[in-house]
């Protein structure tokens, strides 16, 4: 499969669509903010904005004892919940030095269906490039090892292992073909500075 491009025109910012400070977050502790972390919600992509309102309003509700910084649906459309100073509730051990893209799907889904959701690839690699350029953060495959991160970069949650809470998503991902898309995003956004 070739390597994606950037399109002529293309936006280069993600496309935030609604904002919702939600209740589950907190301070960080004083650790580096060196990782950014793949999610996936385990739910349905509806037509509109009613999936990030509903993800969103789970993320607010103290019983669910979880939220992320970012929500990205199919349709290249993303929902901020936490800011990026704050701390997400989202992959245990490693909430403090992360940032967190819960992406709408399934880790079921495998990797041809999440090629398919390019708009939703795309909105994740223009995340990826902002997060880089603003927070340092490598755009390039991270790695933990019992509770701390030995590289800096960019995991799936499934790689966090059990100190990261023990999940499996977003599933066989490209995480590659995204890290490309950023590193574009990333250049064409720092050419315009």
């Amino acid at each position: 499969m070739s390597r994606p491009s950037l399109r002529v025109g293309e936006r280069l910012r993600p496309r935030v669509v609604l904002r919702s400070s939600v209740r589950n977050q907190s301070a960080r502790l004083a650790v580096p903010l060196d990782l950014i972390v793949l999610h996936s919600t385990e739910s349905h992509n509806r037509p509109g904005d009613s999936d990030l309102a509903g993800i969103a309003g789970w993320f607010d509700n103290p019983e669910a004892q979880a939220s992320s910084h970012v929500i990205v649906d199919a349709d290249g459309h993303s929902a901020r919940c936490v800011p990026d100073e704050r701390k997400a509730w989202t992959c245990a051990a490693y909430n403090s030095a992360s940032l967190n893209i819960e992406q709408i799907g399934f880790a079921a889904q495998g990797r041809p269906a999440w090629r398919d959701s390019w708009r939703q690839l795309r909105e994740v690699a223009r995340w990826l490039a902002r997060w880089s350029i603003r927070h340092g953060i490598p755009l390039r495959r991270g790695s933990v090892a019992g509770g701390a991160v030995t590289r800096a970069g960019v995991v799936s949650h499934s790689e966090l292992g059990v100190e990261g809470g023990g999940h499996h998503d977003p599933g066989p991902y490209p995480v590659n073909r995204v890290l490309w898309l950023a590193r574009l995003y990333r250049a064409a956004l720092l050419a315009r500075a």
